[in-house]
């Protein structure tokens, strides 16, 4: 390996470091923010009047909604650790090739590169065209 590549790939490490580093965090805010939608469920209290049990209603749905959304996002950080615990963080799940580093930090929890996310996107929307006729 010459000095240039021994620096791109310096680079490139230091770069997934940050990606690793950045996953973390998110974890660790959705976990406390888990811990507060339980919180707030616990201590729900029961509605003096009709308009207040609507307001309470529309708030522990949305709530709800909050907490599956950061379910599942949890479950994606989660993925992609496993991936950097195994060495495979980055490798497109479609064709094992290495998704560009530039895409990973716009969206660290990308599973495909470009190419293959764009051929998935095409057979989505023709299927979603059969459908539709």
């Amino acid at each position: 390996m010459n000095s240039a590549e021994s620096n791109s790939s310096t680079f490139q490490n230091s770069e997934l470091e940050i990606i690793k580093k950045s996953l973390l965090i998110q974890k660790s805010e959705i976990l406390n923010k888990n811990q507060e939608f339980k919180n707030l469920q616990n201590a729900s209290a029961k509605a003096a009047d009709e308009v207040d049990a609507v307001v309470q209603n529309l708030q522990d749905n949305l709530n709800i909604q909050l907490h599956e959304r950061d379910h599942l996002s949890l479950m994606l950080i989660d993925k992609a650790l496993s991936k950097f615990s195994s060495g495979s963080y980055g490798q497109c799940d479609a064709c094992d090739e290495m998704i560009d580093l530039r895409r990973l930090k716009a969206r660290p929890l990308a599973t495909l590169c470009i190419s293959c996310m764009e051929d998935n996107e095409k057979s989505s929307k023709s299927a979603t065209r059969s459908i539709l006729q």
